[in-house]
């Protein structure tokens, strides 16, 4: 688990939101991927995917049984030894139970209080944001090789359509708290925005009029720059074209 802060301590939202002015005016995709590759090393290419059930097994079903507790407060499935002794595992989980010398349980995380909700991918800890959009804070938005997202969610298809909704009663997985909607998760099935810009909204033969005209314009500059930097901006800008 990532621990934001200490218990009961709320971290200065101004210096943690405190960034360098842009100017929006002259902003493009290519100066926002290139920004992004100063706040890469500040990370070590770590992917997490984090599986939030609702209604799901509880702790005693999966990884703590508690066997010697009374009956309404142990595994109702039992319990299964794992590859770690003096370890076992609930009942349900023999495969997991298999590769428990390669995993990592935190028994020791607790919520700090009993509220039904979206704890911890959205908490106050997280600053009223998605967990992912705090990572993009720091990260970047895209990483700086693929251009993929740093940041996205994945929602169930309900088989009854009437439900789906039910899934936000308890909070919005989107939501960006004190970030700002840039941060906001890139959500696959068309529902958030970052789908939507990246679509190719003129034909093709414009845009690759318009990357030859660019080029042009840009011969004298790079003949005036420094060859490493100018090598920079143009992979940059090309991870912009490959990204659309």
């Amino acid at each position: 688990m990532l621990r934001l802060c200490e218990p009961g301590h709320r971290p200065d939202r101004r210096a943690f939101l405190q960034v360098g002015s842009l100017a929006l005016g002259g902003l493009t995709l290519t100066d926002v991927l290139a920004a992004r590759t100063v706040s890469r090393r500040l990370v070590r290419d770590k992917s997490v995917i984090f599986l939030f059930l609702h209604g799901g097994p509880t702790q005693v079903e999966t990884f703590d049984p508690k066997m010697t507790a009374p009956a309404e407060y142990r595994s109702a499935t039992g319990e299964v030894a794992t590859r770690i002794a003096g370890v076992t595992f609930g009942g349900s989980f023999p495969r997991v139970a298999a590769l428990a010398d390669r995993v990592a349980v935190v028994r020791s995380f607790t919520t700090g209080n009993g509220n039904h909700d979206i704890k911890p991918i959205v908490c106050a800890d997280t600053f009223g944001a998605n967990l992912g959009s705090v990572y993009a804070r720091v990260a970047g938005v895209t990483h700086p090789r693929t251009a993929l997202p740093t940041n996205v969610a994945l929602f169930p298809r309900a088989v009854d359509p009437s439900t789906q909704p039910a899934i936000r009663n308890f909070g919005d997985f989107r939501s960006t708290g004190i970030l700002g909607s840039a941060y906001a998760p890139f959500d696959p099935s068309g529902g958030g925005s970052l789908q939507k810009d990246m679509k190719l909204s003129i034909p093709q033969h414009r845009l690759d009029d318009r990357r030859r005209l660019l080029a042009q314009l840009d011969r004298v500059r790079w003949a005036l720059a420094e060859r490493r930097v100018v090598e920079g901006l143009d992979r940059t800008r090309q991870q912009a074209i490959d990204t659309i």
